[in-house]
C-alpha cells in the first residue's frame, strides 16, 4: 500500500526540517512505498486531504507540527481516513499525547506497524480542536501575539509582558453538564489532551479516549503569584496549589458578564458565551502497536 504523506515545508523553526528527498529515502530504507508531497500553503494541504477522503483512502500522514495536524482534523474527523503523523513542529502536543516518536525513522515505524485507534475530539461550534479550547491567559496572550504568520520570539516575549501586566480575573460561569458553579478566574481550560501552547501540561491527567474533558479553572491571582503557579503548571504540581480546581464533563458553557476572547487550540475563535462539547471517537489515528 502506498502512503500518503502531506508535507509542510515551514513547520518549526529550531530544528532542521526533512526535505520530501530524505522522507522518501528513510521510507525505502525500511521498504515502505511512499508519496511525498510538500504543500505550498494550507488550503493546497487542505484539497489533497479532502481527495484522499473522498477516495476512502485508508490513511493520510501529515507530516507537521500541531498547526498543521489541527488543518487536518477538520477535515478527517468522523471519516474512515485515519491519520498519521510525523510530527515536525516546535511542541508535537498531540503526537506526544499519542506516545508517538519524535524522530524521522520511528514516526515512518509507527506508519509501517502501527494499528489505528479511535480518539476523542473537543468541538467548538463547527471547530474540531485535540489540545484544549478556553478563555482567560492563554486566549489573551493569542491576542497580543497577533495574527501574523511565522514564529517569532520578539513576538512572544512582547506577549507574555503584556500578559503579566493587564491579567486580570474575571467572574464567570461555568456549566459543566448539569452543573452550575460560579468563579472569579484568571483562565479557564478545557483540555481534551494534556497539553497544550508551547508544551505547557495544564492537564497532566487528560486523557484522549475517555469521553471527558479535564477543566482546569486557575483563579484570582496576584502577579507574583502567576509567576509561581505558572512554575506549578510547567512541573504538573499546579493540581495541588489552593486557586486551582480540575473537573471532568462532557459539555461545557462558558458564561461571563463581560464578553471574553475564547481559543480552539491555537486560534482565537470568537467570544464568550462559548459551548464546548466532547465527541468521542471522532478521529481515527495510527498509534504504537503494543
Amino acid at each position: 500500500m502506498t502512503i500518503h504523506i502531506l508535507l509542510n515545508p515551514n513547520a518549526g523553526v529550531l530544528q532542521v526540517k526533512p526535505t520530501p528527498e530524505k522522507i522518501q529515502a528513510a521510507a525505502v530504507a525500511l521498504g515502505m512505498e511512499v508519496d511525498v508531497v510538500a504543500c505550498s500553503s494550507a488550503g493546497e494541504m487542505q484539497v489533497h486531504i479532502q481527495r484522499h477522503v473522498k477516495e476512502g483512502q485508508e490513511m493520510v500522514v501529515i507530516g507537521g507540527g500541531d498547526g498543521t495536524v489541527g488543518l487536518a482534523v477538520q477535515e478527517l474527523a468522523h471519516s474512515k481516513t485515519a491519520l498519521g503523523i510525523i510530527p515536525l513542529g516546535m511542541a508535537n502536543n498531540f503526537s506526544k499525547s499519542l506516545g508517538l516518536p519524535q524522530d524521522l525513522d520511528g514516526a515512518l515505524s509507527i506508519l509501517q506497524a502501527g494499528r489505528v485507534r479511535a480518539i476523542d475530539l473537543g468541538k467548538i461550534e463547527s471547530r474540531y480542536f485535540t489540545e484544549a479550547a478556553g478563555i482567560g491567559l492563554f486566549a489573551d496572550g493569542l491576542l497580543h501575539y497577533g495574527k501574523r504568520t511565522g514564529k517569532s520570539l520578539p513576538r512572544l516575549l512582547y506577549s507574555v509582558a503584556r500578559l503579566y501586566f493587564s491579567a486580570r480575573a474575571k467572574r464567570i460561569k461555568l456549566t459543566l453538564d448539569d452543573k452550575i458553579v460560579f468563579e472569579r478566574a484568571m483562565m479557564c481550560t478545557v483540555a481534551n489532551g494534556p497539553r497544550m501552547a508551547l508544551g505547557v501540561p495544564v492537564a497532566p491527567d487528560a486523557l484522549l479516549m475517555d469521553g471527558h474533558f479535564d477543566v482546569v479553572v486557575i483563579g484570582d491571582l496576584s502577579r507574583m503569584e502567576l509567576i509561581r503557579y505558572f512554575m506549578a503548571v510547567m512541573n504538573q504540581t499546579h493540581n495541588d496549589l489552593p486557586k486551582v480546581t480540575t473537573t471532568k464533563a462532557r459539555r461545557v458553557k462558558i458564561e461571563c458578564g463581560t464578553r471574553m476572547r475564547v481559543h480552539c487550540d491555537d486560534q482565537i475563535v470568537g467570544t464568550t458565551p462559548a459551548t464546548i462539547t466532547t465527541e468521542p471517537g471522532a478521529l481515527r489515528v495510527v498509534v504504537a502497536a503494543a
